[in-house]
């Protein structure tokens, strides 16, 4: 397998600025190993972040499994993107050569709000942006083969949806 990364969020809004409950990582190294990562961040601790309503509406309909899950975090934000850009540089090369990727679904989403969330606590993204890639257009273009291919089972844990959403893009490079 290539040198592919997914990521996911759980926010409290829809652009850059808002809150970020969690992170998911999943990926494989460069060997083809599987590696994955997660943080759940204290909402408590982000008082430069706004919430969406319409967002906060949104959580209030999902399961109470989830908005624990998603509210529960107990990880400050510095101390939690330290620890993912440690693992990130342990298990990735985004040197030119390396075919490094790494995909989120919504270049529009996911990327934008962390590399602001990232900035604001000093911190840069670990990749170049020309090793992004957006994972919902193969969704929706082979949605026959990707969507059987996640069978997602915990909705709205940001490393669970890196899983499915990984399943689905093997499911697409198989094809």
């Amino acid at each position: 397998m290539r040198n592919e990364l997914m990521i996911d969020i759980e926010t409290t809004g829809q652009r850059p600025g808002c809150k970020v409950l969690s992170i998911g990582a999943f990926g494989f190294d460069k060997e083809g190993l599987q590696c994955e990562f997660y943080r759940r961040f204290d909402p408590k601790k982000q008082f430069e972040f706004t919430d969406d309503q319409s967002t906060l509406d949104w959580w209030q309909k999902q399961s109470q499994e989830a908005r624990d899950e998603a509210f529960g975090g107990t990880v400050s934000p510095v101390d939690g993107i330290s620890d993912f850009k440690k693992w990130f540089y342990q298990n990735f090369d985004t040197s030119r050569n390396a075919g490094f990727r790494v995909w989120c679904c919504g270049l529009d989403f996911d990327f934008p709000i962390l590399q602001y969330f990232f900035k604001v606590f000093g911190y840069s993204f670990p990749w170049p942006f020309w090793t992004q890639f957006d994972y919902r257009t193969i969704k929706n273009l082979f949605a026959n083969v990707v969507k059987p291919a996640e069978g997602n089972v915990m909705k709205h844990n940001a490393l669970e949806d890196c899983k499915a959403q990984m399943r689905g893009l093997r499911a697409f490079y198989q094809m």
